[in-house]
Formats: C-alpha cells, structure tokens, sequence
C-alpha cells in the first residue's frame, strides 16, 4: 500500500468525466483546481465531473482549491517588450502611463498599483518567473527607472517578482474572497491560500470561516522569503503547508530550495501537519511520455525527506500524458518508499497525552503482530491524522461515517478512507459491524489481526479516540484472549482484553 498521496491539477487535459476516472484509478487522491483560471461556471462543472468520477471510480478523492492570491503581473501590452541588457526602462501602474509621454516606448505597465511605493533603490525585480531581472535605480513620482540586467521579450500577463521588497498587497484579495465563497458553495475539502507571508494572513481567512460558520483545512502555501522567515508563527495556525517551489526558486534562489524543503517538511513532520511538495516534481512529462533521471530522484528525495503528499501541476492540467505522469509518479513513490525509514523527530515526542499514547501504542503494536491494518474509528478526522504523525509500517483504515471526513483523509499520509455507509448509531454490536465490513472490502481470512483505535463512549464522536485493541478474523470476531490477550490501553488504565 503507498503511504505517501498524490495532488494532480486538473485542467484541459484531464477535466472529463472518464479521464478523472483515470487519474483516479491510476493513483490520485486529491484534485487540484487552480483557480487563477477559468470561471465559476466552468469551475463547477469541473467539480460535478469529479464527483462523479469518483463514484465510477469507486475510491474517495479530495477537492483543493487553490486561492491566485495578490499575484503581480503585467498588464496587457499592445506588442511584447524587447528588454535589452544594460538598457533604462520604467515601470509604473497602467493608468499613470499617459502622464509620461517621455517614457513613450520604453513603459512597462502594471496592474499593481502600489508597486512603485513598494519599492526602493537597489531593489531586484524579475519578470516571467525570473528569467528576465531589473535593478530599481530611481524614483520618479509615479514611476520606477530601472535597468535591465538579464533581458528578455517581455510578453502580457507575465508574472513580476519583487523579492527584496515587503509588498503590501494584502495576501487575500477581492478575487479570493469571492471564489473562497463558491468554494465553499461546492463543498470543497480543502483551501489553499497563495503568497502567505505571517500567521496573520491565515488568522485572516479562519475568522472569515468562523463567521461563515465553515470548518475547512486551510493549506498555506510557502513561496516568499517571508513566509520562510516567519515558518514558526505560520505553524501555530496553518492545518496543512505546501512547499511551493516555483515562486520560491524565484524569490530566494534555486540553491536555497532544497534546504528549504527539507527543513519545512522537518518542521511539519515533528508537529504533525501535513504538507505537500509541489511544483515541477515530472515536468518533463507534460511533453515526454517518461520522466528525467532527475524527476525520478527530486520525487523519491522529497518521499525520503517525509513529506505527506507530492503534487503535479502542468504536468496533468495540461500535458500530454496525464494519466502516465500519475502512473510514473505512483511507480517512484512506492520505490522509495521501500527503503528502510529513519524517523528521528519520533524520538523525543511527547507521550503525555492519552491521544497521541493510543497512536504510538496502536503504531507499534501494528508492527510487532504483523496486523493486516490499524483502524481507526474517527468522526472529524483527528485521529488519523494523529496516527500519520508516527508514520506506521502497518496499513491504516480511516473508519467514518462522514463523507466530508473520508474525503478529508485522502491527504493524510498512510491513511486509506473506509466509509461506513451502513452503520446507525444504536448499533447492538457496533465493533463486529465494522470487522466484518472491514473483512468483506479486504478479503481478510480467519487468523489475520486488525488493531482498532477508538473512543470507548459513543463510537464517532470527535477527538474520543482514547482506547487500541487487537483483534483475530474468525468467523464470529473475538478480541485475542487467553495466552494471546494483549491488554487494552483507556484513560491510562489497563484491562484485560
């Protein structure tokens, strides 16, 4: 069973009905919607396609909408740019173009406004995902000179860096707000804020949800320096990080990525969050039916770093080969991830609460009986997530009720969703139900063991899980007794099984 998840992007390439089936059999676990493109409309449709691919499919699946955010740009040219080295040009807001008839043919417009005040001598700007780079040299008025150092045809819409400066375009936008609200409307898992720079950009968008009394994982993408330099005060109040690399390369320097990645999938893994690695992981197969040596290293490298989930972008929104890219990329994890684990952040972990002892407890009884799965029975989720943080060797079954749950749990790393369609509350015996639901979809055969997590009042109520037990497969489930009885951790007391 793979343990880490797989993000697509869907798009021209991949918005069908049947090719989301393909994707979906073929190993994704959460569908991506840019939502820099496209319309609600076209949105929504988008969504009704996955919802249905999923059900052909048979297999839950997350949505994930990712927010633009205050991404700074061009504006529309009349004809491209031809920016020579060494040359002076300005840069200044669209509407301030007309003032500057000495600047005539030698005016870059922009649709940031503030972008001049924002700026300062010496400041680099980069233009088109850094390929072309400027040096701000003086101020004048409403306008910017600047000189070109690496040069370039400079084309509409194409995306303007400006790293050495603290912008202040606020990380979530009018545009935000208004898809956040038809996010919300189609009832997607997860959001995903772009260009966070401080924890107060996430507390942001949470008191808008609280208001709206809306309870989402919200995915804070981590792709200016900023954010890097304020990662602690971020992990206080993100539910999930994604190491955006494309603006990060941009932003700080190619070299410093891969530092940066392994430090931020440290930090996520020592306190449990889920993150994601995104970012030009198979680019090469949005053209070419098989990955560079490099692809297939930069995936394994990021599975043996500890991320929870790898993401592909272009690669299936709008390549060729989408459902080969997620084949490949299922191929390289389940590779690396045969390789003997090294978890030192597991050492010094605290054990003082009862939820995080049952999950150890329930890890490492996984291993030592050779289970065929841990289940743990959730209502919100939590437990499974807690259970992801010790990265158990034993495959894990997220039982619930909830859809919104299950399809929640697609992102957690090692845990497979089992919704439990049939089960009611007054249930006279509601662990056999599960058993044997759980032994009908595996094919599970008398001897096989199961070690089930779970709270020991009502069985789906959030945060409970307090209790682990083992159980034999027999044709009537009975839990191991006798010389085999393990004992059954609750509140901290032990019982016999």
């Amino acid at each position: 069973m793979r343990r880490a998840k797989i993000v697509a992007t869907l798009g021209p390439s991949s918005n069908t009905i049947e090719k989301i089936t393909e994707l979906i059999i073929a190993g994704m676990n959460v569908c991506r919607i840019n939502m820099s493109h496209g319309t609600h409309e076209s949105h929504g449709e988008l969504i009704s396609n996955i919802r249905v691919a999923s059900k052909k499919a048979n297999k839950e699946v997350a949505i994930l909408a990712d927010l633009q955010g205050p991404k700074i740009r061009v504006d529309k040219l009349a004809e491209n740019l031809n920016l020579e080295n060494d040359e002076i040009w300005v840069i200044g807001p669209t509407d301030a173009m007309d003032k500057y008839p000495e600047y005539k043919g030698k005016y870059i417009p922009t649709i940031y406004k503030d972008l001049v005040s924002d700026c300062f001598d010496g400041a680099r700007i980069l233009f088109d995902d850094g390929l072309m780079l400027a040096e701000a040299i003086e101020r004048d008025r409403d306008v910017y000179k600047i000189k070109i150092n690496v040069g370039g045809v400079l084309k509409s819409n194409k995306g303007i860096n400006l790293p050495d400066c603290d912008v202040s375009a606020p990380s979530f936008t009018e545009k935000d707000r208004a898809d956040l609200l038809f996010a919300l409307s189609q009832n997607v898992d997860y959001l995903a804020l772009s260009f966070v720079r401080k924890k107060e950009d996430i507390q942001e968008v949470k008191v808008l949800l609280h208001d709206l009394k809306v309870n989402i994982p919200i995915i804070s993408k981590i792709e200016k320096p900023q954010a890097v330099d304020n990662i602690e005060g971020i992990l206080e109040v993100t539910d999930v990080i994604m190491v955006a690399r494309g603006d990060m390369g941009v932003e700080v320097g190619n070299h410093l990525v891969p530092s940066i990645q392994k430090k931020l999938i440290r930090m996520c893994n020592e306190r449990g969050i889920p993150v994601i690695t995104a970012t030009q992981m198979l680019e090469s197969m949005t053209h070419n039916p098989s990955p560079t040596r490099a692809e297939a290293s930069d995936v394994a490298n990021a599975i043996w770093d500890g991320t929870d989930a790898v993401m592909l972008s272009g690669e299936t929104a709008s390549g060729k080969y989408p459902v080969e890219t997620v084949k490949t990329m299922v191929q390289i994890i389940e590779t690396a991830e045969e390789t003997p684990k090294v978890r030192p952040f597991l050492r010094n972990v605290d054990l003082s609460s009862v939820h995080a002892s049952v999950m150890v407890a329930a890890s490492l009884i996984g291993e030592k009986i050779f289970a065929k799965r841990i289940l743990a029975v959730t209502e919100s989720g939590v437990s499974c997530l807690k259970l992801a943080k010790f990265r158990p060797d034993t495959p894990c079954l997220g039982v619930t009720t909830t859809e919104e749950t299950a399809r929640k749990m697609c992102l957690y790393w090692g845990i497979e969703p089992f919704l439990l369609n049939e089960y009611k509350e007054d249930s006279f015996n509601f662990q056999e139900h599960v058993i044997n639901a759980v032994k009908k979809s595996l094919g599970l055969v008398n001897g096989d063991k199961l070690v089930i997590t779970r709270g020991d009042g009502k069985f789906f109520t959030a945060g409970s899980s307090n209790s682990v037990k083992v159980e034999i497969i027999k044709d009537t489930p009975k839990v191991l007794g006798g010389s085999e009885a393990l004992e059954e951790v609750s509140d901290g007391k032990k019982k016999s099984c």
